[in-house]
């Protein structure tokens, strides 16, 4: 199965360029949803026990295609337009990106679109153009965000606004929601590890013990003279009382 900009593939049923395709509709035949796909010919396909979301991909590439195609005979009468891809390029910088004769199959050239710092401030696209774009990066099968550029920070121009749509669109929503919260801080105090538990039994007597193992005790003096029953006058028992 293949659905791309330009073609529509479900074997057995059908293979085809979208252009061939004249409308799309579902039909209830024995209680279940059919797909019926209508060609300019006056051919009609029937593809059964379809699933929901694969039907509402389908529905959306093609509407997709079909306001291509309508833009595309506007875009040609345009001289130019605000977002602009490089020379070597036609179209502009918005859905038609995906229209152009030769469609990239994974957006890899979107790195060759124009980030443009002068329109950083510019006002936030409207949320059924940034949903329309990411239906359609999930309807061309994309599936890795690293693939595309990310958006400059804090910038708002088209090509930061669409990039940050399609990131979103592939990232794991976890991932999208930990990029909101506060990062935690630790403190020094947290880092420290006491490897010894330290208990006062009378003045300047302590014990020292370790947490691991109940068995393993010591005496630290700290008197004139400091001293410990390990017979060490500066072991690590002695800091572990001076440090607490």
């Amino acid at each position: 199965m293949k659905i791309s900009p330009k073609i529509l593939s479900i074997p057995p049923y059908i293979s085809t360029s979208w252009k061939n395709i004249a409308s799309l509709h579902l039909e209830n035949q024995s209680n279940e949803d059919v797909l019926i796909i209508t060609l300019h010919s006056g051919a009609r396909i029937e593809i059964p026990r379809l699933e929901p979301s694969l039907i509402e991909t389908l529905f959306v590439a093609h509407i997709h295609y079909l306001e291509l195609e309508e833009k595309s005979v506007v875009n040609k009468s345009s001289s130019k337009t605000p977002y602009s891809l490089p020379a070597k390029k036609e179209g502009h910088f918005s859905l038609e990106f995906f229209a152009l004769d030769n469609p990239p199959a994974d957006l890899n050239e979107f790195s060759a679109l124009l980030h443009d710092p002068s329109q950083a401030n510019s006002p936030k696209l409207p949320e059924d153009i940034l949903e329309k774009i990411a239906q359609i990066a999930r309807a061309m099968g994309m599936d890795d965000p690293s693939a595309f550029p990310p958006p400059e920070e804090n910038c708002h121009c088209m090509r930061c606004q669409i990039a940050e749509a399609i990131q979103n669109t592939l990232r794991p929503k976890e991932e999208i929601a930990s990029e909101g919260e506060p990062e935690e801080l630790i403190s020094d105090a947290d880092l420290q590890f006491s490897t010894w538990r330290v208990s006062q039994k009378e003045e300047k007597l302590y014990i020292v013990t370790n947490p691991l193992e109940n068995t393993e005790e010591y005496q630290v003096h700290l008197g004139d003279p400091i001293g410990c029953t390990c017979g060490h006058d500066r072991c690590e028992h002695i800091r572990a009382v001076l440090n607490t």
